[in-house]
């Protein structure tokens, strides 16, 4: 990432630790033998690390972590969102000794909806690709095929769903759970199709992958209104199907990006990152082959409910 990078040795006297940037960022503590140690992130990195050092005199893991630490390097970014973004896949790509361990599953299912002839809706475990095309809206991450049965069985047991009307129960007439008094009888004419469909929405939609609603790759701009020194003013976060392609100081710098090819794949620690800043209008959007503002289809629509 063309983000820029300095180096701080981790003094008893303090006199280097007073030089930490008090911006934004990412940083890493290396051991004395240059093995990464721990990776962290925060808006005020000097706080951050001060923090840890007051944390580390109190015994325990963290003492174990801060007695070790010999150089610190911290990594600039323009906002939040990008310490945010770049401390998650590095986390993930450098596997520091102090961190918890974040794992990416390569094979996952999710869930998509389809319709029954009496116009229930039906949840239906698909393969989720870590790369492609992200044009229908899903509905959780599951390590296997039998996570969604699961967790179409809980929907119902919690909240008197129909597994009949969902697809997961064969026969016909009223279903067995609603004889017991556990369903709220769309089986039996009692709850309407519309009435069901709607239940069932409210709590598919906690879970809820959007569809990608862009046309093409696009740009988050995120700006600062006073960057310190090696601090980037304004940088560019390359994404396109709900995958993070990387942070970058200019549009031309994400546009030779994109045209490189390099495949990303979808991660759920980002995606909600990204979906949340979209949604909260937290950053500016850009055509990521021109650089040219675009309308922010996920900040209208929330306008409009």
């Amino acid at each position: 990432m063309p983000t820029v990078k300095t180096r701080h040795r981790l003094t008893r006297a303090g006199i280097e630790i007073d030089a930490l940037p008090r911006c934004s960022g990412v940083y890493r503590f290396f051991d004395d033998a240059g093995a990464l140690l721990y990776i962290g992130k925060s808006v005020d990195i000097h706080s951050r690390v001060t923090q840890h050092i007051n944390e580390g005199r109190k015994g325990g893991r963290h003492h174990r972590l801060m007695t070790q630490v010999e150089t610190i390097d911290c990594q600039l970014t323009a906002g939040e969102m990008g310490a945010l973004l770049l401390e998650n896949a590095a986390i993930k790509a450098e596997v520091p000794l102090f961190n918890r361990r974040q794992r990416r599953l390569r094979k996952l299912w999710t869930t998509a909806l389809s319709t029954s002839i009496e116009g229930f809706l039906q949840p239906v475990a698909i393969d989720f690709k870590p790369s492609g095309m992200r044009d229908i809206d899903t509905y959780g991450l599951y390590p296997n095929k039998h996570g969604v049965a699961t967790m179409v069985q809980n929907l119902a047991r919690d909240h008197a769903l129909c597994l009949r009307a969902m697809g997961y129960d064969r026969g016909r007439g009223p279903c067995f759970q609603y004889q017991l008094g556990r369903c709220d009888g769309a089986c039996a004419g009692e709850e309407t199709v519309a009435e069901h469909n709607a239940r069932l929405m409210d709590q598919l939609s906690r879970q809820r992958i959007a569809a990608w609603p862009f046309d093409a790759p696009v740009l988050l701009m995120e700006l600062t209104l006073n960057a310190i020194e090696h601090q980037p003013d304004k940088q560019f976060h390359l994404v396109d199907q709900w995958a993070w392609h990387g942070c970058f100081n200019s549009v031309t710098e994400a546009t030779q990006a994109m045209e490189s090819g390099d495949a990303a794949i979808f991660d759920r620690d980002a995606y909600r990152l990204i979906y949340g800043a979209i949604h909260r209008g937290r950053v500016e959007l850009c055509d990521a082959a021109t650089g040219d503002a675009i309308p922010n289809p996920l900040l209208a629509s929330a306008e409009l409910s």
